[in-house]
């Protein structure tokens, strides 16, 4: 009963913040808010609720992936998820450049076939191996130069703004709205709350290729996924927005479990946050910096 108890305390959370976020939502809309501030509360709550339900409860912030311990592994494994990333952007490229639609049945199976192919490469690339020692110099290199890129990245949309004379200051707060909100936002919720709430009573009783994780991976990659298909400003029965998506449901569960190995393998959700949200924050941001 107390393991069917989180799986529940977890469902109920999710169901509440996706009800409160959709009427904080018509509240805004029906003041006369800038879409801009639509956007900004929408990612704010995200964040603010559920470390509000950590810190109420006493939890233990480790076990809910806040470790600053270890940084060289999460730097390490949130640079290889995010390298994989590309892969979801040289998709979505593709089906762009032939008139897909990525949240359609043909470009979402598309995607989802690149997202597992990700999942492979990541379990691969981050197995187990019995390997030699390495120097502490080494490691400190491969960090810098890890951090470098990913720095990078986030900075390419920005420097792009400068060169072509654009909105810099727009672009400035839309690069740190994918990174921080979306990218690091969704890992709070999804991947530092819900995951760990299940994984506490639950644990990591399965293995795979050096990986171990629970029940928890499979839940919350599935409520990541349904949250998907009612997403924000196109569901909304406040406002009258009834529009789902399946297609984008099955992408978005199999993005959830990519992003939730990431968090297993690390313990930490600093790396499924700099996997999820400097790739976004690269080329989402890039795109409206080339326009």
């Amino acid at each position: 009963m107390k393991k069917t108890t989180c799986i529940i305390e977890v469902i109920i959370v999710f169901l509440l913040l996706k009800l409160f976020s959709m009427w904080l939502d018509y509240v805004l809309v029906k003041s006369g808010a800038n879409p801009a501030w639509r956007t900004f509360l929408f990612g704010l709550q995200v964040i603010l609720i559920p470390l509000t339900i950590i810190a109420l409860s006493k939890r233990n912030w480790s076990d809910y992936g806040f470790s600053f311990k270890n940084k060289k592994q999460w730097v390490h494994y949130g640079f290889i998820g995010a390298m994989l990333m590309l892969l979801l952007g040289l998709g979505f490229g593709y089906l762009k450049s032939q008139g897909i639609s990525t949240s359609g049945r043909t470009g979402s199976l598309i995607l989802s076939l690149i997202a597992i192919l990700m999942i492979l490469l990541f379990v691969f690339f981050s197995r187990n191996k019995k390997q030699e020692k390495v120097g502490k110099k080494k490691i400190r290199i491969r960090v810098f130069y890890q951090l470098a890129i990913l720095s990078v990245m986030v900075a390419c949309p920005i420097i792009v703004a400068i060169i072509r004379g654009g909105d810099v200051t727009g672009i400035i707060a839309w690069d740190f709205y994918f990174l921080l909100m979306v990218g690091f936002g969704e890992e709070i919720k999804f991947r530092g709350y819900f995951q760990s709430r299940i994984n506490e009573e639950y644990g990591h009783p399965w293995k795979f290729f050096g990986l171990s994780f629970g029940p928890g991976l499979i839940i919350v990659s599935l409520l990541f996924g349904l949250s998907h298909i009612a997403q924000f400003g196109v569901f909304n029965p406040f406002l009258g927005q009834y529009h789902l998506n399946p297609w984008m449901g099955l992408q978005a569960t199999l993005g959830g479990f990519f992003y939730g190995i990431i968090r297993e393998k690390s313990k930490s959700i600093i790396s499924s946050g700099i996997a999820h949200g400097v790739p976004n924050a690269f080329g989402q941001v890039l795109a409206m910096a080339l326009k």
